[in-house]
């Protein structure tokens, strides 16, 4: 692995960084005071409530509450993991990024040059390419091909199409390579090496080309369509250190350069289907890579958008590819995620479809395709009669595998609902067949977790919660947060100190250490006033690791929440940051009410601590006497103040 980006690089590029100038670059701001406003990229709204502040450097939403600085915002809007965001603000502000030195810094190196030498290479095909579909002689059948097929000199340029003109070698002689070129071009896919002789020859020869980029715009690959008889109609590059076709999609990084913000993604199965959508006001439009639909595709999908349609030929080629997109995307199919199947009629593709009919013929059949559910148990059903007790068996011990692959505990509860409907059966009794079938691979039903009490007048923040003394005069409660309204915070409080792996709440909300991290992000002066109880870190709770990473450095900084942020965001565990950060985008507690749930919540966890260390003290062969009554003393007075708290029970 490369080696860390130093936190004081972070610091610097985040106070050379103008974030009004580079959120200007993809939302246009208009300036309101002292601030700048927008309407949110993050959710759909009329009213702009998205603002951006110069003189904190930070942003915030108070529709949605996404919030942070400059990195943070070019991780949510580009979809950049945190080194990425760190490099692509750094070469705005013309810096290089540099790297702690490890015991494999030198290896990273050699590793990342081999890679940018590919890249280089790939960039300079691509210019190849793009010239030959202007200056080479056999230049007119391509753009006979490309303008027969409706596309424009726009629409081509935006996708960087080209021209491999027939012949062996002239890409070899295009870019003058020599002997260490060539065996890079063989690598990176461009050129094929025969086996008898050992010679090399262009790969893409009389073709259309089609540059694939990665998520950053750099191109790593080619697909190429023939442009007479030969064999086969499309030709992918193979394999490489750079390429992954089960991994990447053909117009994506096209369609984030795009002014579109739609929160839907249609999966063709063609490069010319993508481009003619864009061309015709679709530009949210992807394919894959003449592989069928991985779960990579499926999580590269959902982390762009919360709707994905897959739009398939109606032909059996085309259900068969629909029922493996559906098989790959079950296990990342998470609450709030939406997968629809649309099936054209046999003939007919996205392509032809937009050019006979226009775009509305497209959204039109958008809103009749089929559910995820829908499309899951009519293929399961096929064959067989559901007004039969046989046919509704078989279709119950067909389905109830997939019922437990989802993500989303709700939608899995949804299908197995759906499921005792079509089957006539009582859930309990679906439980029982379930218990019944072989063991399978895959995802295990998620455990059930306690249920929480009533809630009782909660201030908005759930489990009754309410800040000492209650809502201030006059104040009915207001409207709080809704993020931190589950039962999370009074399940914590009654727990034995054995956790399961994953604590969160009855709908999918955040747990209580999550929370806390929110917190302390937020306002970081609480840990002054309360600092996290001893023995804390001994404790078996999820995400309990990383909210003492936040608070040893929020203990250092001691600085504002933009500069934690920056800070948090170069620790190991910066990406459990930014996903928990992605997942909260709700407005924060105000300053009081962030200090009295953090001073509460405190209260909690030392019950805890001090019920394990009991717990740990009397395992011992020979306790110790004085120390069992210490125990036993602390963790009663930390009871009594634990109940006191409002978050009890």
């Amino acid at each position: 692995m490369a080696g860390r980006i130093p936190e004081h690089f972070i610091q610097d590029l985040l106070a050379r960084s103008d974030i009004v100038a580079l959120i200007d670059s993809r939302v246009p701001l208009k300036k309101t005071g002292r601030n700048y406003a927008a309407c949110c990229p993050f959710h759909q709204e009329k009213t702009p409530s998205f603002t951006v502040a110069p003189d904190k450097q930070f942003y915030y939403c108070f529709g949605c509450g996404a919030s942070g600085n400059a990195v943070g915002f070019l991780m949510e809007y580009d979809h950049l993991n945190f080194p990425e965001a760190v490099e692509q603000l750094a070469i705005r502000a013309g810096l290089e990024v540099p790297r702690e030195e490890g015991h494999d810094a030198r290896k990273d190196k050699a590793k990342r040059d081999r890679l940018q030498t590919l890249y280089d290479l790939l960039a300079r095909a691509e210019r190849f390419y793009r010239q030959q579909l202007k200056s080479a002689p056999e230049k007119q059948k391509a753009v006979n091909y490309l303008k027969g097929r409706g596309l424009t000199g726009e629409i081509a340029a935006r996708y960087g199409l080209g021209f491999a003109p027939p012949g062996f070698d002239n890409l070899i002689n295009g870019l003058s390579l020599d002997k260490e070129g060539l065996e890079q071009a063989v690598t990176a896919g461009l050129l094929v090496r025969r086996e008898d002789n050992g010679r090399t020859y262009d790969k893409f020869r009389d073709r259309i080309q089609f540059p694939i980029r990665d998520h950053r715009g750099r191109t790593i690959g080619f697909g190429g369509r023939v442009l007479g008889d030969g064999k086969p109609k499309y030709l992918n590059s193979p394999e490489t250190p750079v390429f992954h076709k089960g991994r990447e999609l053909y117009g994506l990084w096209e369609w984030r350069q795009s002014r579109d913000r739609s929160d839907r993604l249609y999966v063709v199965e063609g490069y010319m289907d993508v481009i003619a959508l864009a061309q015709h006001g679709v530009p949210n439009a992807v394919a894959t890579l003449g592989t069928a639909t991985s779960e990579d595709h499926g999580q590269l999908l959902f982390r762009q958008v919360n709707e994905v349609v897959f739009c398939f030929d109606g032909d059996e080629a085309g259900r068969r590819a629909a029922w493996r997109a559906l098989e790959s995307i079950l296990p990342v199919l998470d609450d709030g995620k939406q997968a629809r199947f649309l099936f054209l009629d046999e003939g007919e593709d996205p392509d032809t479809l937009v050019r006979t009919q226009g775009p509305e013929a497209l959204l039109a059949l958008t809103d009749k395709a089929d559910a995820l559910s829908t499309y899951l148990f009519r293929h399961l059903s096929e064959g067989l009669d559901l007004a039969t007790v046989d046919g509704r068996a078989r279709l119950a011990r067909l389905a109830l595998p997939y019922l437990d692959k989802p993500a989303g505990p709700v939608y899995r509860a949804l299908l197995e609902e759906e499921l005792a409907r079509l089957t006539r059966l009582e859930q309990s009794s679906l439980e029982k067949l379930r218990q019944s079938l072989p063991a399978q691979r895959g995802r295990p039903a998620a455990p059930a977790e306690p249920s929480a009490p009533p809630p009782t007048d909660d201030y908005g923040y759930g489990d009754g919660y309410q800040p000492a003394g209650g809502p201030a005069a006059g104040d009915p409660g207001g409207e709080p947060p809704p993020d931190w309204d589950d039962a999370a915070m009074a399940r914590a409080a009654r727990a034995r100190p054995r956790r399961p792996q994953r604590q969160r709440g009855s709908a999918g909300g955040l747990g209580l250490v999550e929370r806390l991290v929110l917190v302390l992000l937020s306002h970081p002066e609480v840990l002054e006033e309360h600092p996290l109880p001893e023995g804390l870190e001994e404790l078996d709770i999820p995400q309990l690791d990383l909210l003492i990473q936040v608070a040893g450095t929020a203990r250092d900084q001691a600085s504002s929440p933009p500069a934690l942020l920056g800070a948090v965001m170069a620790l190991e565990q910066g990406e459990s940051v930014s996903a928990l950060l992605r997942e909260a985008l709700k407005p924060p507690m105000d300053a009081a009410t962030a200090r009295r749930y953090w001073h509460d919540a405190l209260e909690h966890l030392n019950a805890l601590a001090l019920e394990q260390a009991l717990e740990l003290e009397q395992r011992r062969p020979t306790p110790d006497g004085a120390r069992l009554s210490e125990l036993i003393k602390a963790l009663a007075e930390a009871r009594n103040r634990a109940r006191q708290a409002p978050i009890s029970d």
